[in-house]
């Protein structure tokens, strides 16, 4: 069957994806997207997630991510997000351990006054509104 499109606009549907986002990219009205949390609540989930996944690994432990997910506020996804690149390079947050060494319960601590920073910055608009689901 014939293309409806004239030939000079057919093209890969990859690479007409990829020019179109370059042409956004470019455009003097792009902005990137917000983040959904501070970094220093990022960066406290990554290290509790990392403390969850080292010493229990995936498996061997009782608690399940979706449990730790629930557990840390976010979505059981990110947590899956988190042990692949664990998976690939674990040498970033294996020296992050070896030399900050915290508690759990200190992390905790850390995690709770980074989400008050986030909900903060979310108030001021500095970040994406929360999602519902």
């Amino acid at each position: 069957m014939p293309s409806r499109y004239k030939p000079w606009c057919r093209s890969d549907p990859y690479d007409a994806r990829i020019a179109n986002l370059r042409k956004a990219r470019s455009s003097p009205r792009f902005h990137p997207p917000r983040p959904w949390r501070s970094r220093q609540e990022s960066d406290a989930i990554k290290r509790l997630v990392w403390r969850w996944y080292s010493h229990n690994g995936p498996g061997t432990t009782k608690e399940s991510g979706r449990a730790v997910a629930r557990h840390l506020g976010v979505s059981h996804t990110y947590i899956q997000k988190l042990c692949r690149e664990f998976d690939i390079d674990p040498s970033e947050m294996q020296e992050r351990d070896r030399y900050e060494g915290r508690e759990v319960e200190v992390m905790l601590k850390e995690l709770e006054c980074a989400h008050r920073c986030t909900q903060e910055m979310r108030e001021r608009g500095e970040l994406r509104g929360c999602f519902h689901r």
